[in-house]
């Protein structure tokens, strides 16, 4: 019976050793998948980080772009400002030399002859300069009255039911540029009575 009872337990021993050597191997083999499992995670891990880098990247990138352009934009709102000043004051010298030759022309003595013609010939390479800038000027004799182009500032009573709302004298000339009245004409206009 000892030798029974030692076979048993021998043989009890060999089974716990086997199973505790299959266990063994398992666990050798399930830690080795995990190693394997930690090395893709990692490989995943530096992929993601690579690419966090390149978003990082390209985000700075955009900000970049986006800073110079807005920088690009304010120059441009300068510029633009500067040349709303710039035309503004060339109006403005425009006004005043138009003013000038307006009242050239209309006191000139007609007597001249050559200086009317002289005149006459510069209006109409004015007139030619002016089309081209896109100004037209306001001031003609015998049109009807149109408020948004006129600013009256005498009436002339007359009999003649015609001439009724019709210009009579145009005393400073006005003008449009770009299609916008810049300056109205002041203008004498007849009313019937």
């Amino acid at each position: 019976m000892f030798f029974k009872s030692r076979e048993k337990e021998d043989r009890l021993k060999n089974e716990l050793i086997q199973s505790l050597d299959d266990r063994f191997q398992t666990l050798r083999q399930e830690i080795g998948e995990g190693g394997r499992q930690m090395e893709e995670l990692n490989k995943k891990v530096g992929q993601l980080q690579l690419s966090v880098q390149r978003h990082d990247m390209s985000i700075e990138d955009l900000l970049e772009e986006w800073e110079e352009k807005r920088s690009d934009e304010a120059d441009v709102r300068s510029r633009f400002q500067e040349g709303e000043r710039s035309e503004n004051l060339l109006l403005k010298v425009f006004e005043a030399y138009q003013e000038q030759f307006w009242s050239l022309k209309r006191f000139t003595d007609t007597a001249d002859t050559k200086l009317a013609e002289q005149l006459e010939l510069m209006e109409k390479n004015l007139m030619h300069a002016r089309q081209i800038c896109g100004i037209s000027m306001i001031g003609d004799c015998g049109a009807a009255l149109n408020y948004d182009l006129h600013e009256v500032i005498e009436v002339l009573d007359t009999t003649d039911t015609r001439l009724d709302g019709m210009i009579a004298v145009v005393y400073s000339c006005g003008y449009l540029y770009k299609g916008k009245v810049k300056k109205k004409a002041r203008v004498a206009v007849y009313r019937a009575i």
